[in-house]
């Protein structure tokens, strides 16, 4: 009997372990889970982008992308942010994307605590050459 409790122990801590990721890049699962490569930089920040948040469904495409900035950002009158992660829908065939979901940390690279977070803004813009979302796209899509 102990033998099958155990068993059943073992079982659920596994399914909750397998269970508890998440496609949000807000929690630290899914940060701790990215897997960044790094895109580009500029003077201000490193851009990465996640390639295992990849998803496509129909005409569109998901991916997660993070902004390391150099020095902290003041966003919406939160307190500063050294990073921010968005989750990105891309519609590779018109050359769009729109964020869908950004948070801000107070530590680089996702760390820290949450400063800030955004919900998307439900409207596709054309990606602008030499950008930071551009070279997103490009990853995303398959460029």
């Amino acid at each position: 009997m102990r033998r099958i409790r155990y068993s059943i122990a073992v079982l659920g801590c596994a399914l909750l372990t397998a269970c508890t990721g998440s496609d949000a890049p807000s929690g630290l699962s899914a940060k701790s889970a990215a897997d960044w490569s790094k895109v580009g930089e500029t003077d201000a920040y490193a851009y990465y982008a996640d390639h295992g948040s990849l998803r496509k469904a129909d005409e569109t495409v998901t991916m997660s992308d993070l902004l390391d900035y150099k020095t902290p950002q003041i966003e919406g009158g939160a307190a500063p942010a050294l990073s921010k992660i968005t989750s990105r829908e891309y519609d590779c065939q018109n050359q769009k994307s729109q964020p869908l979901k950004t948070t801000w940390y107070s530590g680089q690279m996702g760390a820290g605590s949450v400063v800030h977070t955004t919900g998307g803004s439900n409207s596709m813009a054309v990606v602008s050459p030499g950008t930071a979302t551009a070279g997103f796209m490009r990853i995303a899509c398959g460029l």
